[in-house]
């Protein structure tokens, strides 16, 4: 018990930095602007690097767990996530942070996959294994609403440098606590076939994808090229299934979405995705630009709300699996999410509410994502055979993050065309984030309602 209890820690240690190194970056901007001296535009590149490096290689991860062993590539990646997070923070040129950021996009791939497949491969009764799978989902929402929180506290006071600093170590000592307490991996893996090729294609499909949304506003100008690029993107595509289908050692094993689980769990993660870094996006700018905050007062606003996640993860949402089941439990995590973003356009709409604003943070950043990102991820993983556990947990990580980069793009997308015609660009981007979160809901209402009269539906 003790055992599995550290373990459990090492895994969730893995997946809230992940998920804080997405976020903490936002409030760190101005400081990294003036270091850097580059523009507006340079910061996305800083995030985006890191997310499509992630979504593309995290199958890869995946399989590799499954393939390689748990241990093996969940060590191989934290460790290279620590070398490129000590490496960022030492970055005197804005080239070599985008290496390190890239560096640090494929540790994650490579140790969150394999994380939890530990976790399920550790806790074998489904309670036992719901539940921690429920903290190990809720950290990553906890490191969200964290990094978001502290990341201008960290760069006014320390340098921009320490929100880089912070992984070293932490993710040392979760290094160092797997070694010793994580079982080793069984001597009868099975070496698989070598499939890099397949993850460059995805990830050459999710930028190729991001790109052509974004720069639909734009089409008149170039529109030869977005259409050239669109083909390219539909040849890719029917290319790298063709090769998911016949190879050896797939990254994508079509089978499982045979499975419903896996078919609701991964398009939530993709909705919640899209909602929340979108959601993201607009606050940070809705603070500073519109409510005039510094980066350090908005980062003491929303840390009350981090530690609040942090209550609802560890008491609260182990007595909604236990009471409602995992899909009504994600249903009202995602109202949660719904009424967020009715609050922020009520804020929005009533001259800057602060009131209304703090109502949103609350349902979102510590209720929201707090309850969702669990059940998403115990859906697309609960029903998958044990030896692709961490193939399926690669593709709900890849589905979260192909999530944030297209709702990114799309949100972008509509504000920037609300905004040349004189419309309320806040007012269309949470209107796109509204509808999400309505089809986010209406999923998984279909899913129970085709669902409740199988037995074992609490469990679910």
């Amino acid at each position: 018990m003790k055992n599995q209890r550290i373990i459990l820690s090492v895994a969730c240690l893995a997946i809230f930095f992940e998920a804080l190194d997405v976020s903490v970056l936002n409030m760190a901007i101005p400081q990294m602007e003036s270091f850097f001296h580059f523009g507006a535009d340079g910061i996305q590149w800083v995030q985006t690097v890191y997310v499509l490096f992630y979504a593309g290689l995290v199958l890869l991860g995946g399989r590799l767990a499954d393939t390689q062993g748990r241990k093996k590539i969940f060590i191989t990646g934290a460790t290279a996530f620590v070398l490129a997070s000590l490496a960022a923070g030492f970055s005197l040129s804005f080239a070599w942070l985008l290496v390190c950021r890239a560096l640090q996009g494929i540790g994650v791939a490579l140790a969150i996959p394999a994380a939890l497949a530990i976790i399920t491969n550790t806790f074998t009764a489904a309670a036992d294994r719901n539940r921690a799978l429920g903290i190990f989902g809720a950290m990553a929402g906890i490191g969200f609403a964290t990094g978001l929180a502290i990341g201008g506290l960290i760069s006014n006071y320390l340098g921009w440098q320490w929100v880089f600093f912070i992984n070293v170590p932490v993710i040392s000592g979760a290094i160092l606590l797997a070694v010793w307490y994580i079982p080793a991996d069984e001597k009868h893996v099975v070496r698989a076939a070598n499939n890099v090729w397949s993850a460059i294609l995805i990830t050459l499909l999710m930028m190729l994808a991001a790109w052509l949304i974004h720069d639909l506003g734009n089409i008149s100008n170039h529109y030869m090229t977005w259409l050239l690029l669109l083909l390219l993107f539909i040849v890719a595509g029917a290319i790298f299934i063709r090769r998911e289908r016949v190879h050896a050692s797939p990254l994508v094993d079509f089978k499982l979405f045979h499975l419903q689980g896996v078919i609701t769990g991964n398009a939530g993660a993709v909705l919640l995705g899209s909602m929340f870094l979108s959601y993201i996006f607009m606050l940070t700018l809705y603070l500073q630009n519109d409510l005039h905050f510094t980066s350090s007062q908005a980062g003491l606003l929303l840390f009350p709300f981090s530690i609040l996640s942090g209550i609802i993860s560890k008491f609260i949402l182990p007595r909604m699996f236990e009471k409602w089941g995992v899909v009504r439990t994600g249903i009202a995590g995602n109202v949660c999410m719904l009424s967020g973003m009715l609050f922020f356009i009520a804020s929005y709409f009533t001259d800057h509410s602060l009131i209304l604003i703090l109502c949103a943070v609350a349902s979102i950043n510590a209720f929201g994502m707090a309850i969702t990102f669990p059940c998403v991820t115990i859906l697309a993983v609960q029903a998958v055979p044990e030896q692709q556990q961490g193939l399926a947990s690669g593709i709900n990580g890849t589905a979260g993050s192909l999530g944030g980069g297209l709702g990114l793009s799309l949100v972008g997308l509509l504000m920037q065309l609300a905004d040349t015609r004189g419309w309320s660009a806040y007012g269309a981007g949470l209107s796109v984030l509204v509808l999400l979160a309505l089809c986010a809901i209406g999923q998984l209402v279909l899913f129970y309602r085709r669902s409740k009269s199988r037995v074992g539906l609490a469990t679910v």
